[in-house]
């Protein structure tokens, strides 16, 4: 199977020895104008499991410029899913769209080991040319392009936050980053400084968590879970936008997100970190995975589940980005367009599978 998919092999440095790097399947439609390396905007990334390539969809003409990122945990499969399509399929046709849809690629490089019974690295479906394979990965960054066992505990760096150990190589708790971190701190580093040098006007990050229907068993009783499912967060300066949007999302397809703004308690995550050291208003969506329901869920099937099939999530992330463009031109009278990117209506009519190339 890893024969499908797209491997590079990349030249390090003058030693010319070889390194193979994980490179996903993503194939680029009309509407991509440029990519670029995420070490373009920061060097040290050349070379390694951590970069990543970023996806530009430039207009030409004159409205917001709008970051679009999946992957940040490479397992939360409906935000790949969506980034790919919104690659493959549309058209921007006024402003700007950069798209980021493994924003962690070495988290997407190995099979998941943080949830127990889970599925295989690479899911096979059916695409409008055949056979394609979707990327099921990990949480968080492979530990040996870590380069470090993880620590007892994880001091977020600047709040000096402490967390588990393993949320060191957690993308999501590395937020600002920091130059001469360890490689996860340079990713979420090199993210941010490709929104300030590209002006990022307002972001999406897109992640998913365990259905409404998960549990836990805390002291032998059942504890409800999937609080974070069917929510938008928002940074506080996001909150009139999110308000609009999800009031959009129910209106026009009868999906009910809830809304919640960030909370500055909780450090390290894109909404919070890049909201309060860019000009870029941040925004985190959640929708539901049954794969993370592995306390009882013996064989989730996190691609056609009855109640959330990938199509459904994938439809709500596109549903999301569609109304928080609709919500922000509003709000500050600017004029980002796009087109040919199908709704939430049309990925339940015909699959998520009919948009990928």
């Amino acid at each position: 199977m890893k024969k499908l998919l797209v491997i590079l092999l990349i030249l390090m440095g003058t030693s010319l020895s070889l390194a193979v790097f994980f490179r996903p399947d993503i194939r680029p439609g009309y509407g991509v104008t440029e990519t670029k390396w995420l070490s373009y905007y920061f060097e040290p990334l050349e070379g390694t499991n951590m970069d990543t390539v970023v996806y530009f969809m430039d207009s030409g003409k004159a409205g917001p410029t709008f970051l679009l990122m999946g992957g940040t945990h490479a397992m939360e499969i409906a935000g790949t899913v969506a980034a790919t399509i919104f690659i493959e399929n549309a058209i921007v046709e006024r402003g700007r769209v950069i798209v980021i849809p493994f924003s962690n690629s070495s988290g997407a490089s190995i099979a998941t080991v943080f949830y127990p019974n889970q599925p295989d690295h690479f899911l096979q479906i059916q695409s409008k040319s055949g056979p394609r394979f979707l990327v099921y990965g990990d949480r968080n960054t492979d530990v040996n392009d870590q380069g470090r066992p993880d620590p007892e505990v994880y001091l977020h760096y600047p709040s000096g936050q402490e967390l588990p150990g393993y949320e060191s190589r957690n993308l999501n708790r590395n937020y600002p980053g920091r130059p001469d971190g360890t490689p996860t701190e340079k990713l979420a580093f090199a993210i941010m400084e490709l929104i300030k040098k590209e002006n990022v006007d307002f972001n999406l990050d897109m992640h998913e968590s365990d259905t409404p229907d998960n549990y836990d068993i805390v002291n032998g009783v059942k504890v409800p879970g999937g609080r974070l499912a069917y929510m938008l967060v928002c940074h506080q300066r996001g909150m009139e936008i999110g308000a609009l949007a999800t009031m959009e999302i129910e209106f026009n397809y009868g999906v009910s997100l809830k809304l919640e703004e960030s909370n500055i308690q909780f450090r390290g995550l894109s909404h919070r970190e890049i909201g309060d050291a860019t000009g870029s208003i941040s925004f985190l969506v959640e929708s539901p995975n049954p794969g993370f329901d592995f306390i009882w869920r013996e064989n989730p099937d996190t691609l056609y589940d009855e109640k959330y099939p990938l199509k459904h999530r994938v439809g709500m992330h596109l549903a999301t980005v569609e109304a928080l463009v609709n919500s922000y031109n509003m709000m500050f009278g600017t004029d980002l367009a796009y087109s040919n990117i199908p709704n939430y209506n049309d990925l339940m009519q015909k699959g998520f599978e009919a948009y990928l190339n």
